[in-house]
C-alpha cells in the first residue's frame, strides 16, 4: 500500500508539484489539501470515528480563484537551451527530488518545526505518518494546521480568542514562519485552521501575525506571509495600535542588522525578496522602501558571490567567512540557504551562471551520498532543516530552469528521461 501511494504521490508531483511557486492560489493547493489532515478512511488502526477525523475531508474548500494576477506566461519567454552537462545535472536533481520527497517522516518522532522543513521544500504534497513510521498517511500542512501533537509538541495555542503559531524548541524559528510557509505552498486563505474547539482559517492567522508586528523583531517570515495574503496598499494597526503596512515592514528589516555567520541573515534576505518580486510582478512601481530594498538585495548579491568558493560552496559561516571547511553538514546549510536565496532572486537568464550551476551540482552531489542515507527520524533539527533548504533551493532551480527546457514532445530523450526519473524506484 505504501508503495502503490507513493509512485501516485510521484506522478502526481511531476504533473504539478514541481512548479509550486507559480501556481495559481487555491488550484494545485486545494487540491492536495483536500485529504485533509486524516480522513476516517485511513484512522488508525482499532480507532473509533472521531468528528475531526470524519470532518476532514470538508476541511479544505473547493479550488478558488487566484487573489493574484497571473505570473508571465513561461511559453512567452525563450526556451532555454541546455548542454549535455547541464541535462546530466537535470536528470541527477530530479533523481534526488524523489529521492527525499519520499523520505517517512512521523508524528511520533519528527517535532513541528520538522514538519515545517518538510514543507517548506515539499508544499501542500507533503505527507506524514501518524503515529509512527508504519502509520497511514495524512497531509502534512492539514497535521500542523490541525494542530495535532509531533513528538507531543503543538504548533498552535488560542490566545484572546485568537490563534498564534508559537515560537521556541521544536516549533517556529522566527514569528511568522508558519504563515510564511503557507505562503509559500499557495495554501489559500479559507483553508481551515483547528485549535482544540477553537475554528479558523488561514485568514484568522494572517489577523494574529498582523496584530503581532513589532519593531526591532525579525519580522522576515512575516514579510513573506503578509506580502503574499494582504492587497499591496494594505495597512492595519497592530495590538499597541501603531499603524502598520508591507512597506513599513520592508523599512524594519532594511533598518536590521542580522548576524551575519549563520540562517538569519537568509531569512532576512528571502523576506525582502519575497516583497520585492511580489510588488513587481504585481505591476506597482518598485519606489519608496522597496527601491531601497531592491538596490540591498543587488549589492549584496555581488556580496555573496565574491564570497563563493571555487567549488561552489560557501563558508559555514555564511557571510562572515570565505574559504574550504571540513565541516561537511555547515557546508551544506550555508550553500543550500544562500542558494535558495540566490536562485529565487536572479532573472532566469541567469540561472546557467557557472557560479551557479557549481552550486547545484555541489547539494546534489552531496544530497546523493552521503545525506542520502539520513535518517529523518533521528536526526536533529538543524540538520534536517539544512537539507531540506538544500533541497528547496534544487526544486526552484528545477522549476525555474530544468521544466522550461523540457521537450513537450512525448517520446522525445527529454521526456523519456524525466517519466523515467519520475517514477524511478
Amino acid at each position: 500500500m505504501r508503495r502503490q501511494v507513493a509512485v501516485g504521490l510521484v506522478l502526481a508531483w511531476a504533473g504539478c508539484f514541481l512548479v509550486q511557486g507559480a501556481v495559481p492560489r487555491g488550484a494545485v493547493a486545494a487540491d492536495a489539501l483536500k485529504k485533509g489532515p486524516r480522513p476516517a478512511a485511513e484512522r488508525a488502526p482499532g480507532e473509533k470515528p472521531s468528528k475531526d477525523a470524519h470532518d476532514a475531508k470538508k476541511a479544505s474548500p473547493a479550488p478558488a480563484a487566484s487573489r493574484e494576477k497571473a505570473p508571465a506566461d513561461a511559453s512567452s519567454a525563450p526556451k532555454p537551451s541546455l548542454s549535455p552537462e547541464m541535462t546530466a545535472l537535470r536528470d541527477r536533481v530530479r533523481k534526488v527530488l524523489v529521492h527525499y520527497f519520499r523520505e517517512p517522516i512521523n508524528t511520533s518522532d519528527n517535532t513541528p518545526a520538522e514538519i515545517l522543513s518538510f514543507c517548506l521544500a515539499f508544499g501542500c504534497e507533503t505527507e506524514v505518518r501518524y503515529g509512527g513510521s508504519a502509520g497511514n498517511a495524512m497531509n502534512a500542512i492539514g497535521c500542523l494546521c490541525y494542530n495535532y501533537p509531533c513528538a507531543e509538541y503543538r504548533l498552535l495555542a488560542v490566545h484572546d480568542k485568537k490563534a498564534i503559531a508559537r515560537v521556541g524548541y521544536a516549533l517556529q524559528q522566527a514569528p511568522g514562519q508558519l504563515l510564511a510557509v503557507l505562503a509559500q505552498s499557495a495554501v489559500p486563505d479559507s483553508y481551515e485552521i483547528r485549535v482544540g474547539d477553537w475554528r479558523g482559517t488561514v485568514a484568522d492567522l494572517v489577523a494574529s501575525e498582523k496584530l503581532s508586528c513589532v519593531s526591532g523583531i525579525d519580522l522576515s517570515q512575516k514579510l513573506i506571509g503578509l506580502a503574499d495574503y494582504l492587497p499591496d496598499d494594505a495597512t492595519w494597526k497592530n495590538a499597541a495600535g501603531e499603524a502598520w503596512s508591507l512597506e513599513r515592514i520592508v523599512r524594519e528589516e532594511l533598518s536590521r542588522s542580522p548576524a551575519t555567520y549563520g540562517p538569519e541573515v537568509t531569512r532576512h534576505l528571502m523576506g525582502l525578496t519575497s516583497a520585492v518580486e511580489r510588488r513587481c510582478r504585481h505591476g506597482h512601481p518598485c519606489d519608496g522602501q522597496f527601491s531601497r530594498a531592491k538596490k540591498f538585495l543587488a549589492e549584496y548579491e555581488e556580496y555573496a558571490l565574491s564570497l563563493q568558493n571555487a567549488d561552489g560552496t560557501w563558508h559555514p559561516d555564511f557571510f562572515a567567512a570565505k574559504g574550504p571547511s571540513r565541516d561537511t553538514s555547515g557546508m551544506l546549510r550555508a550553500t543550500g540557504q544562500i542558494l535558495e536565496w540566490l536562485i529565487t532572486l536572479v532573472p532566469a537568464e541567469r540561472l546557467q551562471d557557472r557560479q551557479l550551476a557549481r552550486s547545484v551540482s555541489f547539494l546534489t552531489n552531496l544530497l546523493e551520498e552521503p545525506y542520502s542515507r539520513l535518517n529523518f527520524t533521528a536526526t536533529s533539527t538543524q540538520e534536517i532543516d539544512a537539507v531540506m533548504h538544500a533541497v528547496r533551493a534544487l526544486r526552484i532551480y528545477d522549476r525555474r530552469l530544468f521544466k522550461p527546457a523540457d521537450s513537450d514532445k512525448p517520446g522525445s530523450p527529454a521526456a523519456e528521461t524525466a517519466a523515467k526519473t519520475r517514477l524511478a524506484k
